[in-house]
C-alpha cells in the first residue's frame, strides 16, 4: 500500500485514540488531566484552575511556563468548534495576541471521507512501520506542516504552532508539546508518544487519559 495512504490512516487512528473523548464526562476528564499534567511538564508553580462549563461550552485558562510571559485561554463547544486565545503579558497586564478559531459550520475539505473510500484500514494498521508513525506524531504534533512562529525566551524557531488543526483536544495537546521550554522534555515526549501509539495500534489497545498524559 502507498506509504502516504498508511500514514493517513494512521492520523485519523491518532487523533481518534487519544484526542477524541465522546462524552461531557470524558472531556472534562481529558481537559483535567491535561491541566493537571503541565505543572511539571512546563515547571509550573502550580496546577491550573479545573476547567469549568457555561452553557455548554467547557471554558478554562492555563498559565505557559513562567518564562514565556504567556495567558492561555479555550472555550470548547465540541471537537471541531472551539477557540484558543492567546494573551502575553505586556508591563503586567495580559493582552491578546491572537485566537485560534474553528468554526464547522463553514464548509472544509472533508479529507476523512476521501480516507474512508480507499476502505484499506485493517491494512494500513497491519502493514504501518515504526518510522510512519514518527512522520505522523510529527506531522500532528511536533512540527505540523503549517504552523507559526512567536516571539518568545525560547528560541522562536523552536517553537512551531500548528494554525491548521482542527480538533480542539489536538490543538490544546500540540501547545503542551510546543510551549514546553525545555529541549530535553520535548525530545522525551516525542519518543513516548512514538511509542506509546505504535504499540497501542499494533496491539489493538486503548489509550488511557493518565498514559497519554505521561
Amino acid at each position: 500500500m502507498d506509504k502516504k495512504i498508511i500514514q493517513a490512516y494512521l492520523w485519523q487512528e491518532i487523533i481518534r485514540m487519544g484526542f477524541s473523548p465522546s462524552s461531557d464526562k470524558d472531556k472534562k476528564s481529558w481537559l483535567r488531566q491535561y491541566g493537571k499534567s503541565l505543572k511539571d511538564f512546563w515547571k509550573m508553580a502550580d496546577y491550573p484552575k479545573h476547567p469549568t462549563v457555561e452553557n455548554g461550552n467547557f471554558k478554562g485558562s492555563l498559565d505557559a511556563a513562567s518564562n514565556l510571559n504567556l495567558m492561555l485561554e479555550y472555550s470548547i463547544s465540541k471537537s471541531s468548534k472551539f477557540a484558543v486565545q492567546f494573551l502575553y503579558n505586556l508591563n503586567g497586564k495580559f493582552e491578546l495576541m491572537w485566537v485560534h478559531d474553528v468554526d464547522d459550520q463553514y464548509f472544509n475539505f472533508p479529507n476523512s471521507l476521501f480516507i474512508m473510500e480507499h476502505n484499506k484500514r485493517n491494512i494500513a494498521l497491519r502493514e504501518f512501520k515504526p518510522n510512519d508513525i514518527e512522520s505522523v506524531i510529527d506531522g500532528l504534533l511536533c512540527h505540523p506542516v503549517v504552523h507559526q512562529h512567536i516571539e518568545s525566551p525560547i528560541d522562536k524557531h523552536e517553537i512551531r504552532i500548528g494554525s491548521g488543526i482542527e480538533n480542539a483536544f489536538l490543538f490544546l495537546f500540540q501547545l503542551r508539546y510546543q510551549l514546553c521550554p525545555f529541549p530535553d522534555k520535548r525530545t522525551a515526549e516525542r519518543d513516548i508518544l512514538i511509542n506509546l501509539f505504535q504499540n497501542a495500534i499494533r496491539k489493538k489497545e486503548t489509550i488511557t487519559i493518565n498514559e497519554l498524559m505521561g
